[in-house]
């Protein structure tokens, strides 16, 4: 069975001459323009000015040219905190150096110390700190070898160093053959603030 068939009115139609009697309606309502004439060659010529060959300056002789000034690094330019780790006996021995310090004068820093230290502590003095210490020779194949100091673990305190002294630093702890930066500044504390005490 089939259903019935709805007849549907076409949408087209409602549409069908309403174009016309619209555009028809519209017709005068802007104004009438005259299409512009062809531009002719002359009007589309730009003018081109000649452009001058450029000159390369000439360089001053070597006795009128005045040098550039030289920039000097500031003193603290860089400055960080650098960690080292010292044994119990000589963190105290730094901290009771810290405050012997004339009445009205603020504590030393450790990184003052440490300049201090290594004032007055020979680099001959560091370096025989880190030799290995000699053993009595073996009477069999195999010989012991030399003990070298080590650093220990221990207590980290920060030094505020700038670039130049943490270089320096580095250099004197290759120099000298300590195994870290707190070793030798262990050393360097322990051979100013205790010279009579064992060497580590």
């Amino acid at each position: 069975m089939s259903e019935p068939q709805i007849d549907r009115p076409s949408l087209a139609d409602a549409f069908k001459g309403s174009g016309n009697g619209r555009a028809a309606s519209l017709g005068g309502l802007l104004p009438k323009t005259t299409r512009p004439a062809e531009p002719t060659p002359a009007d589309t010529a730009v003018a081109v000015e000649p452009v001058a060959a450029r000159r390369k300056p000439t360089p001053k002789p070597a006795a009128e040219r005045t040098p550039a000034p030289r920039r000097v690094p500031a003193q603290h330019e860089g400055v960080q905190n650098v960690a080292v780790y010292l044994e119990p006996d000589i963190l105290a021995l730094v901290r009771a150096a810290k405050t012997r310090t004339a009445a009205g004068e603020p504590d030393k820093t450790y990184d003052e110390l440490l300049v201090d230290a290594l004032d007055h502590i020979p680099t001959e003095r560091l370096t025989a700190a880190f030799a290995g210490t000699p053993t009595a020779p073996s009477g069999g194949p195999l010989q012991r070898r030399a003990r070298r100091a080590r650093g220990s673990g221990g207590i980290q305190i920060q030094l505020r160093l700038d670039g130049d002294q943490r270089r320096a630093l580095d250099e004197l702890t290759a120099d000298a053959g300590a195994p870290s930066r707190s070793a030798l500044v262990a050393t360097a504390y322990r051979l100013h603030l205790a010279p009579h005490d064992r060497e580590s």
